[in-house]
């Protein structure tokens, strides 16, 4: 049977379609699938193309690809750099640049940073690592051992082989093996390739703006599954509680696309922004509040986009700093010069630090939205079964460390903040509660409204002890609520 050939080499488009995803964060996963592909349907000449029959295993083709595969390819261990005329023993960026199947580097590398701007710092930690470590508090991420492509389990590259057959690349059976009752798995190439992979140039634009990339944790995997519709249906869908007023929406895309083409130069200019802020609304009214900021990214929280900026800001007009502006509250945004600003502490040179990294390593210092605002400690009891429902074993086990009912009361007994009649009231109120509930301490941010509104949703299920103050508002609230519901 005559096969169609595949002799696309590792262009950013053609990997693009291989990641079915953000390709920032599936690298090193869509290589090792182009070069699968190369060993099924490459050309006759191709030096990666294998031998092998019409049907065929998994481990008849990791024998005819790898070296002494018995020894170093055969169990679920990462093989060790054991001969370097095996395929394991090359770099991601040997397949894409150095190989004789390989693209122009600095070609390659523009038209990546087209679709996933990062500095060159950042773009050669993805090419020798496979990924970009992220400062992300609880990240698990993996490096490639010395950048090596192959440095994977055979379970691994079997999971490759599934995405091919998923994507129609690869047919796939199962057989009885004689009296044994598990089921061989034979894969098999197919006739005809899939359309969308003949023209790798037309590149959807959904998967062109990365949207896996803007997100932190493992909900960007159902990205890379159900990004695009199964057969006509589109079965996921992200449901965002979006509070922003239809008829601002024109303003708000007004000044997203300002901020794009801003953050697209290679030194960002300082904005002049009108801003109703709700902090001054009584002084101000609709008119608004002029400052001049430094732009540096926008983060969706509160139901809302938000710009997370460094200069002047309704806190402190005196004082240079960082704030979030709700997109929508911004009535107007001007471009300025460098040259045409004249403020003390704020400088290019001032704000050239100031980047989304910095926010991100700020925001997992402590828990709460307004990463700029000072820390405090936040003592809470938790239900046992809320905590092993809804904190244990997710991100916010992360966040919420859990500690002896002792360290919790010794916590009580040192409170710097807290007067001795409070601790003795916070006290007394500790020790009537049952010592088997889950006692969490966390480092909140002072007054952040999201992190008060998350303690209040969860109503009963969790208690603040310290700081006092913000146990004295939750009281305060929950009497206010009380009262409009007495008879």
């Amino acid at each position: 049977m005559s096969y169609k050939t595949f002799d696309f080499r590792p262009s950013v488009e053609m990997l693009q379609v291989l990641a079915r995803g953000s390709l920032r964060q599936n690298l090193p996963k869509a290589v090792r699938l182009w070069v699968i592909l190369r060993s099924h349907y490459g050309h006759e000449t191709d030096p990666l193309l294998l031998q092998l029959g019409e049907t065929f295993t998994y481990s008849n083709w990791s024998q005819k690809f790898f070296t002494e595969t018995d020894r170093y390819h055969k169990d679920y261990t990462i093989p060790t750099n054991h001969d370097p005329q095996c395929p394991c023993a090359q770099t991601i960026s040997h397949w894409l640049f150095d190989s004789d199947l390989g693209v122009d580097t600095e070609e390659w590398q523009q038209s990546f940073l087209k679709l996933y701007p990062m500095s060159q710092q950042d773009l050669q930690r993805l090419l020798s690592a496979g990924i970009i470590p992220e400062t992300k508090k609880g990240s698990k991420q993996k490096c490639l051992p010395e950048g090596r492509l192959f440095a994977v389990t055979s379970k691994n590259l079997q999971y490759d082989f599934n995405a091919l057959v998923e994507m129609g690349w690869l047919r796939v059976q199962k057989v009885s093996q004689g009296q044994s009752t598990r089921l061989k798995t034979l894969y098999s190439r197919v006739k005809e390739l899939p359309n969308f992979a003949i023209t790798p140039n037309n590149v959807d634009s959904d998967l062109e703006m990365g949207v896996s990339n803007v997100i932190l944790n493992d909900l960007a995997d159902f990205f890379d599954d159900f990004g695009r519709s199964i057969n006509g249906e589109q079965r996921f869908v992200l449901d965002i509680e979006y509070i922003v007023r239809r008829q601002l929406s024109q303003q708000i895309n007004g000044i997203r696309k300002q901020l794009k083409e801003i953050w697209h130069q290679s030194q960002i200019s300082p904005i002049k922004i009108t801003y109703v802020s709700a902090r001054n609304f009584q002084r101000y009214q609709d008119e608004g509040e002029q400052y001049i900021v430094y732009p540096v990214c926008i983060y969706y929280s509160h139901r809302a986009p938000y710009l997370f900026a460094f200069g002047q800001n309704p806190r402190n007009e005196s004082k240079i700093d960082w704030y979030d502006y709700r997109l929508d509250r911004i009535q107007s945004l001007q471009k300025l010069k460098w040259d045409e600003v004249n403020i003390a502490g704020f400088s290019p040179k001032t704000c050239h630090y100031k980047t989304p990294k910095q926010i991100e390593s700020l925001r997992n210092q402590a828990w709460g939205f307004d990463f700029y605002k000072p820390q405090e400690l936040l003592l809470l009891r938790f239900d046992r079964y809320f905590h092993s429902q809804y904190i244990e074993g997710t991100e916010r086990e992360e966040i919420f460390t859990q500690i002896p009912y002792k360290h919790a009361e010794n916590l009580i007994n040192n409170c710097a903040t807290s007067t001795s009649a409070q601790k003795q009231q916070i006290l007394a109120a500790i020790q009537a509660r049952r010592q088997s509930d889950i006692y969490c301490r966390v480092n909140y941010r002072v007054g952040d409204y999201n992190a008060i509104m998350r303690l209040r949703a969860w109503g009963p299920k969790v208690e603040v002890f310290l700081p006092g103050h913000l146990r004295e508002i939750m009281a305060e609230d929950i009497e206010t609520t009380r009262s409009f519901y007495r008879s």
